[in-house]
């Protein structure tokens, strides 16, 4: 994967706070019909010339199909890298042991250790840490930089405690993802360089893996279901990689391995035929300081969409007045716009596109009535539509090629595809346009087998009704309900802490979003983490969960919470939470095969919310709820099921994809 500018990852999708201050000119804003007139030619050639009707889709698919197979003829045979990785050998969900592995980017280095348990106990504990990398190591040696780094695994593995276990004789063996720019001593082996680096500190450790990150999503992935073929990573960057058979790769001849399959990393960043370009994207990619690279990426990835769609607006402000008759300086600054400033503007589904407003005035200066604030959401969809489904012919493309291999073993049985990066995993758009190309371009029957999926900190089980394997709720690190004196009313924490821990958390957490200014996002960095809350009345409801995750998806989840507690308290306040949360009502429960009202059913709900949230999937015993003698829980294909021991009755709460519970229904 191939990035040529530096930006800020796609992972946090925030609302800036509305227009505080009036910008220091004065705008004269044309006519709303005089504006229209001048934007509508540019805005109608746009969406021409970024259209992905299904004959363009196939084009692009068959082309990426056929460059993956000029790659693996020879190398250089096409833009396409075609690299063998040379991992020959799966995780099979068997492999039992203590691991490390160390994820190092260009700011900081992640360091994470699992203990394995094979297939009956799979991942028994993980543990990861999270270090920052000093500016000056950033463009100094690879030596200073290796030390810096062995000095912090040296740190994190004296914190092993009893939860792992090292085999007698063994050293600790860590698998290395590398994709840090080190100018300094290039071309030295960097498994190496980090080798001596552990060695100097006499760390008992060594690299056992070196892979890039596509692989690693693949190898990982593989490790919970066995029908993964593909990876995709879409975030700030973009690339895939897949499984591929021995006797595919011409290029291979002579090499000897006792595996028919490997896994190919195509940099697909680099993929050029046949793609709907606009003048904007070359006028981007002459800019760019790799020019006539990486068109793929420039066209599909979390990088550039944004500043697409800057490039756009700056075209309609200038020729045809879009903001008025001034246009902003900052609208001309490359890269201001950013991708989660296009994904949060597409959220906004309100009449007046306050929030469009806002983050249009914070980022670009620029003042807009209702009518240009329409047609900036249709340049995001307009290029935002063309990524998405570019994409999904990229993956079909390859998906193609599988097929025609193998002699229809992928269309013709399930097949995962793993999706990783923030781009997918938080832009709802763009992933829903993903997932159609791919049904068009395949057709109904075929785009049944495949599945596209999210796996990143994702746990699963098997469903005894279809045999499949789906995604869990992301992990919650802990909920806290504090009113604004700084008193704690309700705490579940899903991570061990002491109790002073706890207490130096409950305060830290109140600080910080008590003394926040109401204008800003409800999200905020906390410690690695990010706490996501929302205020009702008095009471302020905060989940601290992984900086990556779906902020968006968490506030429903809360406000979720929130309404069924009011159902069942008729306007609920905070005495309703000291008093009366435990509530008894025995009546409510009902001993019939009948399905009963959400009021009804309050006291579950809230039980079932409140006590699984964040918990991991398969069977848990919730003790002794004072709503039910004793309550089961299980994650079956779509839904959390709740039964009642002692009522002989089912209630089941469907569950979306991302982890976010969006209705309540009984199934009784």
């Amino acid at each position: 994967m191939s990035v040529g500018v530096v930006s800020p990852a796609i992972g946090s999708f925030c609302l800036p706070r509305s227009p505080g201050r009036m910008p220091r000119f004065k705008m004269t804003v044309r006519s709303n019909k005089a504006v229209s007139i001048a934007v509508d030619p540019i805005l109608t050639k746009l969406k021409h010339e970024c259209a992905t009707p299904l004959p363009v889709l196939s084009h692009v698919a068959n082309s990426m199909a056929a460059d993956m197979r000029a790659g693996l003829a020879v190398d250089g045979g096409s833009d396409l890298k075609m690299i063998l990785s040379y991992v020959d050998a799966l995780p099979t969900g068997n492999e039992k042991g203590l691991f490390y592995a160390l994820d190092l980017g260009g700011t900081n280095f992640r360091v994470l250790r699992v203990q394995l348990g094979g297939k009956e106990e799979r991942v028994i504990a993980t543990e990861f840490d999270q270090v920052s990398i000093p500016q000056d190591l950033m463009f100094g040696t690879s030596e200073e930089l290796f030390d810096f780094i062995a000095s912090g695994l040296a740190k994190f593995a004296q914190k092993e405690d009893g939860k792992f276990h090292l085999p007698a004789g063994r050293k600790r063996e860590i698998g290395f993802t590398f994709s840090f720019p080190c100018e300094a001593d290039a071309g030295r082996d960097v498994v190496a360089c980090l080798n001596e680096a552990m060695d100097r500190l006499g760390l008992d450790m060594r690299v056992s893996a070196l892979v890039n990150d596509t692989v690693g999503t693949l190898a990982g992935a593989r490790y919970w279901d066995d029908d993964v073929m593909v990876a995709v990573i879409l975030g700030t960057g973009t690339n895939a990689c897949y499984v591929e058979r021995m006797d595919a790769i011409p290029k291979l001849q002579g090499h000897v391995s006792p595996s028919v399959r490997t896994i190919v990393n195509t940099e697909w960043g680099a993929f050029s035929n046949g793609l709907p370009l606009t003048v904007f994207d070359r006028d981007m990619d002459a800019a760019s300081i790799n020019p006539g690279e990486q068109i793929f990426e420039k066209t599909i990835s979390g990088m550039y969409l944004g500043e697409i769609v800057r490039r756009v607006l700056l075209k309609m402000a200038e020729a045809g007045a879009l903001f008025g008759e001034s246009v902003p300086e900052k609208l001309s600054i490359p890269f201001v716009l950013q991708t989660p400033d296009v994904c949060a503007m597409q959220q906004d589904n309100s009449d007046d596109l306050k929030a469009v407003e806002s983050i249009l005035y914070d980022r670009t200066g620029v003042e807009s009535n209702l009518s240009a604030r329409k047609i900036v959401l249709e340049v995001c969809d307009t290029i935002v539509k063309r990524g998405g489904r570019l994409a999904g012919a990229g993956i079909v493309g390859i998906l193609q090629k599988m097929e025609e291999d193998s002699k229809g073993l992928i269309f013709g049985k399930r097949t995962v595809v793993a999706m990783d990066g923030g781009l997918y995993e938080h832009y709802p758009q763009y992933r829903g346009y993903l997932q159609d190309a791919v049904t068009e371009v395949l057709g109904l029957e075929k785009s049944k087998n495949v599945v596209i999926r999210t796996l990143k900190r994702r746990i699963w089980i098997n469903s005894e009704e279809n045999k499949s394997k789906e995604d869990n709720m992301t992990e919650i690190r802990f909920i806290l309900l504090q009113n604004r004196q700084g008193k704690t009313r309700l705490a579940k924490y899903y991570v061990p802490l002491e109790d002073s821990e706890k207490h130096k958390v409950e305060y830290e957490v109140h600080r910080l979003v008590v003394n926040r200014d109401p204008k800003f996002t409800n999200f905020v960095e906390f410690r690695t983490h990010k706490v996501i809350y929302r205020r009702y009345a008095g009471l302020f409801f905060s989940l601290c969960v992984d900086i990556t995750d779906n902020e968006l998806a968490y506030l429903e989840c809360i406000h979720l919470f929130v309404e069924i507690l009011d159902h069942f308290f008729s306007n609920v306040c905070e005495l309703d939470l000291v008093f009366n949360f435990h509530k008894k009502e025995r009546n409510s429960l009902g001993r019939t095969r009948r399905g009963l009202g959400l009021t009804e059913r309050a006291p579950i709900w809230a039980w079932v919310w409140w006590l699984t949230v964040g918990s991991r999937p398969g069977f848990a015993d919730l003790g002794n709820p004072p709503s039910t003698t004793a309550a089961l829980l299980a994650f079956s294909m779509n839904s959390l099921v709740v039964f009642h021991s002692d009522h002989d009755d089912v209630v089941s709460m469907p569950l979306l994809p991302n982890p976010i519970i969006p209705s309540l229904t009984l199934i009784v």
